[in-house]
C-alpha cells in the first residue's frame, strides 16, 4: 500500500492490491468513513489553543475587571459593582466538499490502495479548506456581514483594528487599540519587531504568556539572524557550555517547526503563511478565534456521503459546514513585514470564495 495510510485503512495494510469488490465495498466505506472522523479529532486538537468550537451564531465577548476597591472606614460597606465591559462578536457558517466517483467498471477494477490514496486527497483538500478560512478570519482587518438564513445578517469582527471599542491596559486607562501591524523595513538587529509585538499582547491584562509567533518561511531567515535570537537545541548536537540554550520547549500547533525564542516571544515556522506576514498569540489567553458549527452532531467535523444516482455511478462525498470569526480580539495580533501599512493579503479577503 502507498506509504502514507489513512487511519482506518491501517488495518487493511495487507489488502493494498485486492480489489474493492473482493474485500467488500462496506468494509472500504467503513475504512474511509473511520478516516474522516479521525482526521476531525487530529484537525480540532491541532487547532484547540487558536480556535474554539461552538454552535452559538452571536455571543458579547466580554472585557476582564479593572478598577481598583473602593475606600472605606470602619463602619463602611463597599458598594456592588457591575461589570459591564462587552462587544458583540458573530460567526459564519459555510460549506465545502469534495468528492470522486466510480462506474461499475473502475468500481470493480479499484483496489483498496487506490481507494485509501482518494481518501489522503480529500482529506487534504478538507484541511486547505480549514486553514484558509481560519487565516481569512484573521487577516481581514474590517467587519464584513455574513447573510445567516436563520438569524439574519450577522456582522463578523476582526481583531482589534482601532474602531471605537476599548481594551483594558495593565497600569493604564482603557483605550482603543488596533492588532493590525507593519513595518517596511526588513526585520533586523536595529528593526526588531518582536520587543513591540509581545508588548502590544501583553499590555492588556487579559493576555497571559507564552506569546507564540507564526512566520512566513521569507522571514525565517531574518529572524534566526537577530543577535537575540535562540535557536531550539538540536538532539544531534552537543552544545558547548558557552552557548546559551532553551530550557523548554513548546508544541508547534498549526505551524510545522518550533525555531527557537527572541525577546519573549516563541518562533514558529508556517509554511502555509502568505510572504512577510506574522501572527502573533497570547496562548494563557485562550483561543481567539471561534469555529461555528451546527448543533447537529451528524453535521459536525468533515462528514462522509456515498451515493449513487442512477446504479453505475457512485460518488463517495466528504463535506464540511463551518465558519471562523474573531472572538477574544485583543488575544492574537498580525504583524506584515514589507509595508509602512497593513495589507490584507489578497488571497485571505473575508469571506473566501471557496
Amino acid at each position: 500500500m502507498a506509504n502514507e495510510l489513512a487511519y482506518g485503512f491501517i488495518q487493511h495494510a495487507h489488502l493494498a492490491k485486492e480489489r474493492v469488490t473482493t474485500v467488500g465495498a462496506r468494509v472500504v466505506i467503513d475504512a474511509i468513513r473511520e478516516s474522516a472522523d479521525e482526521h476531525t479529532r487530529q484537525l480540532n486538537a491541532i487547532l484547540s489553543s487558536m480556535v474554539r468550537r461552538t454552535t452559538e451564531h452571536q455571543i458579547q465577548f466580554r472585557l476582564p475587571g479593572t478598577g481598583t476597591l473602593q475606600p472605606l472606614d470602619e463602619n463602611g460597606n463597599p458598594r456592588p459593582v457591575r461589570e459591564e465591559g462587552h462587544y458583540t462578536v458573530a460567526f459564519p457558517i459555510q460549506g465545502g466538499g469534495t468528492a470522486w466517483g466510480t462506474n461499475r467498471v473502475a468500481r470493480a477494477l479499484m483496489t483498496v490502495e487506490e481507494a485509501n490514496i482518494q481518501t489522503i486527497e480529500a482529506m487534504r483538500r478538507d484541511a486547505d479548506w480549514v486553514r484558509r478560512h481560519y487565516l481569512a478570519a484573521v487577516f481581514d482587518n474590517v467587519p464584513w456581514t455574513f447573510a445567516d438564513p436563520e438569524y439574519g445578517d450577522l456582522t463578523v469582527q476582526p481583531l482589534a483594528n482601532g474602531d471605537a471599542v476599548t481594551y483594558n491596559r495593565v497600569g493604564a486607562a482603557a483605550a482603543t487599540d488596533t492588532h493590525y501591524l507593519a513595518q517596511a523595513g526588513a526585520i533586523a538587529d536595529a528593526a526588531n519587531p518582536f520587543p513591540t509585538i509581545y508588548t502590544e499582547l501583553m499590555e492588556h491584562p487579559s493576555n497571559s504568556g507564552p506569546v507564540v509567533v507564526y512566520v512566513a518561511t521569507s522571514l525565517v531567515t531574518s529572524i534566526t539572524g537577530l543577535a537575540a535570537f535562540v535557536p531550539v537545541s538540536d538532539p544531534d548536537i552537543v552544545l558547548g557550555v558557552a552557548t546559551d540554550r532553551l530550557g523548554a520547549m513548546i508544541d508547534r500547533g498549526v505551524g510545522d517547526e518550533v525555531l527557537g525564542k527572541v525577546d519573549n516571544c516563541w518562533i514558529v515556522e508556517w509554511r502555509a503563511l502568505p510572504a512577510g506576514y506574522m501572527v502573533g498569540h497570547a496562548q494563557g489567553a485562550g483561543p481567539a478565534v471561534a469555529m461555528r458549527e451546527y448543533n447537529s452532531a451528524a453535521l459536525q467535523g468533515l462528514i462522509t456521503e456515498d451515493h449513487s444516482p442512477d446504479g453505475n455511478l457512485e460518488e463517495l462525498r466528504m463535506i464540511r459546514y463551518a465558519g471562523f470569526g474573531v472572538e477574544n480580539r485583543i488575544a492574537m495580533l498580525v504583524y506584515f513585514v514589507g509595508g509602512g501599512a497593513y495589507a490584507v493579503p489578497a488571497e485571505y479577503d473575508a469571506p473566501l470564495a471557496v
